[in-house]
């Protein structure tokens, strides 16, 4: 079995197959890169507004997956795994749809644009240390400041960071670049 057969399920994929796979794909590193970059969007792009616009694209993109399988007459096989199953699948893509396209259009590209065309800044903020056990993301955060309604709202800091200022406020400088969709992060700076 060869690397097209392991890829696309075929030897000769087709030109949709390619196209498709390339598009998962491209998705998929949209998304690692929105989750692991330091950016606060500007305020316009903050809020439960936006929350409700992207479920909204979440079930417009759902609807067209089911049209989609229904028109390939793959519709029965959702249907024949059980109705439990399919009624799971009815509620969890939207927000999985949701989710994915508010990352890449929120943070992933808003960050992009921002790191090419941004104007270099550094800012103070007074934010504040915390920590927390965590196994998926980081143990030494920093919270407030420009992060304040981001997603995740910390950004993470080193252990020596946080020991120098443990559980208390304090005032850092943050450089990266800004524009009018919000400001990339490069690094963090303790005043004293």
């Amino acid at each position: 079995m060869g690397w097209k057969q392991s890829v696309f399920g075929s030897e000769q994929p087709t030109r949709e197959q390619w196209v498709s796979t390339l598009a998962m794909v491209a998705v998929l590193v949209l998304v690692v890169i929105g989750m692991v970059v330091d950016f606060a969007p500007a305020p316009a792009l903050q809020g439960i507004h936006m929350a409700v616009i992207f479920l909204i694209v979440g079930v417009v993109g759902t609807a067209l997956l089911f049209a989609h399988a229904s028109r390939r007459g793959r519709m029965g096989q959702l249907m024949d795994r059980g109705w439990l199953r399919f009624l799971f699948l009815l509620l969890a893509i939207p927000l999985m749809l949701g989710f994915v396209s508010w990352l890449i259009a929120i943070k992933t590209l808003p960050w992009t644009f921002t790191r090419v065309f941004g104007t270099q800044v550094r800012e103070t903020h007074v934010m504040e240390t915390r920590h927390t056990r965590s196994r998926r993301a980081c143990d030494y955060r920093l919270s407030g400041g420009p992060m304040e309604g981001a997603f995740p709202s910390y950004l993470c800091v080193r252990e020596a960071f946080y020991h120098r200022h443990p559980d208390r406020q304090v005032e850092v400088v943050l450089s990266g670049r800004r524009s009018v969709l919000g400001f990339s992060i490069q690094h963090v700076y303790s005043q004293d």
